[in-house]
C-alpha cells in the first residue's frame, strides 16, 4: 500500500511530506521504500498565526483548525500531482497547539473533513486523544513504528521540536520511550531573538561562540522533570513555565545563552542514556537537531563518557523524514486494524487502535486486506 505521511513539528520548520510503499509480509512484518519526499517551509504568516493561536479566542482557534486544514491539503495535493502518485491513505499529525496529558487532553489542529476534500484517498488524522483517553500520555507514538520498520536498531533519539527518546533493550518486548528535554523549539525561537532575520542557529555557530554560564546551566539540569520516570512527555506550555523564567533571570548576550542550552541538552540526552544502561549501544539520531553541527559535537562529547556512539548508517533521507514515514505507518496499522500505540511507553491502560478515518468527498471503494491481496 502506498501511503502519505504528513508531519508538523513543534518547532514549525516546515511541512514534511513523505510518501512511503509498504509490503505487509506474514507475522506481521513490514518493508518500506521511500517513494518521493518533500520539506515545504511554512510561511512566515502562518508559522506566527500558529505560534500564538493557544492564546487567542475561541473563534479564532476553530477558524484556523478549518483553514490550516485547507493550507495543508493544497500541499499535499500538490505534492501527490508534482510526483505523480496514487496514494491509497494519507496520515496527517496535525499541529499540536496544547499538549497537557496531565489535564487529561491534548489538541492537534487541521480539520480532517476539510483535508479530505483534496484527497481521492482516505485520510487518517487525530493520532493522540485515544491514546490520553485511555489514561496515557498520547506520546510518544513513534517506537512502534521504529520496532517495525527499523528492526535492526534498538536505540533511537530524534531531535525535533522536542528531543525523545527509545531504548529496546535485548530480551525486553516493552521498549522505554520518553521525551528527554526541549530542543529546537527553544534553540530557533533564541536565535530569532539574536537575529530576526534568523529562524534557526545553522551548524550551531551562534551557540558555539558563546560562553557556557555555569549557574544557567545548573539550574537548567535541576528542573524537576529530569527526575521524573517515564512516561513522560513535554509541550510548549511546560517551556513557557519553567525554561523562560531562567532566560529573564539572567542578564547575559544571546549566543551564552545558546551556547549553555546548547550542552544542557547534549548533557541531558547522555544522561538520560546513562539512565537506561544502554553503554556499548549506538544511538540513531534524526530530526532538525541532526544538522546541527556544534549539537551533534557536544552529544557525541558527553555520549564518550556513557561508552555510547552515534550511528552513521542511517541515510539522509530517513533522518530528515522519519517522523513522517511513521506516521505513514500508523496510518496503514489504522486502516488496517491493527493496534499503532505502545501502552508500555505511553502509560495508557491498554494498546489500541488510534487515528480517525475520513472519506473523500468523491467516494471510495472500500479494499480490505486478505493474504496480502485486495
Amino acid at each position: 500500500m502506498l501511503g502519505i505521511g504528513v508531519m508538523t513539528g513543534t518547532s514549525l520548520d516546515a511541512i514534511d511530506l513523505a510518501a512511503c510503499l509498504f509490503e505487509i509480509g506474514e507475522n506481521d512484518t513490514y518493508i518500506f521504500k521511500l517513494v518521493a519526499t518533500e520539506a515545504v517551509a511554512i510561511e512566515p504568516l502562518w508559522k506566527d498565526r500558529l505560534l500564538k493561536l493557544p492564546h487567542q479566542s475561541a473563534e479564532i482557534y476553530a477558524k484556523t483548525h478549518v483553514y490550516f486544514a485547507h493550507y495543508l491539503g493544497k500541499h499535499i495535493a500538490a505534492f501527490i500531482q508534482k510526483y505523480q502518485l496514487n496514494p491509497d491513505f494519507v496520515a496527517v499529525h496535525g499541529q499540536t497547539i496544547f499538549h497537557q496529558p496531565d489535564a487529561n487532553f491534548t489538541a492537534q489542529i487541521a480539520d480532517g473533513e476539510t483535508l479530505v476534500t483534496y484527497l481521492d484517498c482516505p485520510l487518517i488524522c487525530n493520532f493522540r486523544n485515544k491514546d490520553i483517553a485511555l489514561g496515557g500520555q498520547g506520546a510518544p507514538l513513534v517506537p512502534i513504528g521504529e520496532k517495525y520498520l527499523f528492526p535492526e536498531q534498538r536505540f533511537f533519539l530524534n531531535m525535533g521540536g522536542f528531543a525523545n527518546m527509545t531504548y529496546n533493550k535485548i530480551n525486553d518486548t516493552k521498549p522505554i520511550a520518553f521525551d528527554v528535554c526541549a530542543c529546537n523549539i527553544v534553540l530557533n525561537e533564541w536565535a530569532n531573538k539574536y537575529d530576526a532575520n534568523l529562524e534557526y542557529d545553522k551548524g550551531g555557530e551562534i551557540a558555539k561562540n558563546g560562553t557556557l554560564y555555569e549557574a544557567f546551566f545548573a539550574d537548567l539540569n535541576g528542573l524537576s522533570y529530569y527526575r521524573q520516570s517515564p512516561p513522560k512527555s513535554l509541550g510548549w506550555e511546560w517551556v513557557a513555565e519553567n525554561l523562560n523564567p531562567l532566560l529573564h533571570k539572567y542578564d547575559f548576550a544571546m549566543p551564552d545563552v545558546m551556547r549553555t542550552y546548547t550542552e544542557h541538552i547534549a548533557f541531558q540526552i547522555a544522561r538520560a542514556s546513562g539512565k537506561l544502561q544502554a553503554q556499548g549501544e549506538k544511538l540513531v539520531v534524526t530530526g532538525g537537531g541532526r544538522h546541527n553541527t556544534f549539537l551533534m559535537e557536544r552529544l557525541a562529547f558527553f555520549l564518550e563518557k556513557m561508552d555510547i556512539s552515534i550511528d552513521t548508517s542511517i541515510s539522509d533521507e530517513v533522518v530528515d523524514f522519519k517522523e513522517s514515514i511513521i506516521f505513514a505507518f500508523l496510518g496503514l496499522r489504522t486502516l488496517t486494524g491493527k493496534t499503532n500505540t505502545l501502552s508500555s511507553v505511553t502509560g495508557a491502560k491498554m494498546a489500541a487502535i488510534s487515528g480517525s478515518i475520513h472519506l473523500p468527498a468523491r467516494g471510495w471503494e472500500i479494499q480490505v486486506l486478505r493474504d496480502n491481496k485486495r
